[in-house]
């Protein structure tokens, strides 16, 4: 999840199943799904990874708006666009960075599975800034959420919950910011050049904290190497590229029940590939949160 570009779905409802973009949106999903896995073989730190994350997706990125025939946008609308592309990029990289953090402060299926609470609070945000005023039982669907997160995280009292967790739902609380900036910089820009943009100002807030941290940042082994450019061009770029195309043709309905199956994926990959199996609590709470989420969705 993390780490992951906007989903904000926007798909017709009523358009029949497209094969081509319910391949693509299975492909995205599966291709996501792996990046808390390959977070776990960088060798660098894990803001550095996530700022080669962001820095090597900016080449499809510009691939993406040559290829769309989109033309450049006046200097004079990126100017009046700059403090919120900023804030995106900031928000972006708090996201980004902390879902890194989360990877390496508690397991996999944790991290995935708590970050999901993004949805919601993204309609809970929506709701306090833009007054689109979600139906109760998505206030109910946060509380099912949170309570969800808490199971995961053994119940533990506030107090001590793992950090692992703790950055978890910030990288969701982050994400949902992400999202609700770029719903008011896209009345400015285009999809593809918001997402330039601030996934730049990402790849540069995260390098300088991550050189602040004292963290490796440039990675030492082939292994290493390989693993940024499959967490730049191919979680970022391909998977969330995927998922972008496929979203515009294919019902919600699939959109949303395909991009709930990427935490049960991830947490499988965690257990085949790290060993990481889950507890009775981490699958009770797990549960909950994609029931939360599924409430949250537009009826």
């Amino acid at each position: 999840m993390s780490g992951n570009a906007e989903t904000d779905i926007e798909a017709s409802r009523g358009a029949g199943v497209d094969r081509a973009g319910l391949v693509a949106l299975l492909a995205g999903t599966a291709i996501i799904a792996w990046s808390g896995i390959l977070v776990r073989f960088l060798d660098v730190g894990p803001l550095a990874g996530a700022a080669w994350r962001m820095g090597l997706a900016a080449p499809a990125l510009i691939v993406w708006i040559r290829a769309s025939g989109r033309a450049r946008p006046p200097g004079a609308d990126l100017w009046a666009a700059a403090i919120p592309l900023v804030l995106a990029g900031l928000a972006f990289a708090v996201d980004v960075g902390s879902f890194h953090l989360a990877i390496f402060g508690t397991r996999v299926a944790n991290a995935v599975f708590i970050g999901n609470v993004a949805p919601i609070l993204t309609v809970i945000g929506g709701a306090i800034f833009f007054a689109e005023h979600p139906p109760r039982r998505v206030w109910l669907a946060l509380a099912l959420a949170l309570a969800g997160a808490w199971v995961m995280a053994g119940m533990a009292a506030p107090a001590h919950v793992g950090a692992g967790d703790a950055f978890a739902l910030c990288a969701a609380t982050a994400y949902a910011a992400y999202l609700l900036i770029i719903k008011r910089l896209r009345e400015k820009l285009d999809a593809p050049t918001a997402t330039l943009w601030s996934a730049a100002v990402s790849a540069v807030a995260l390098t300088i904290a991550a050189a602040a941290r004292g963290e490796t940042l440039i990675p030492s082994t082939p292994l290493g190497w390989t693993i940024v450019v499959l967490l730049g061009f191919g979680s970022h770029a391909i998977g969330q590229g995927l998922t972008s195309l496929a979203i515009g043709r294919t019902p919600v309905a699939i959109v949303a029940l395909v991009i709930l199956a990427q935490p049960p994926f991830s947490a499988l990959l965690a257990w085949g590939v790290l060993g990481e199996a889950m507890t009775g609590l981490q699958l009770i709470g797990g549960a909950i949160i994609l029931i939360a989420v599924l409430m949250s969705r537009p009826a």
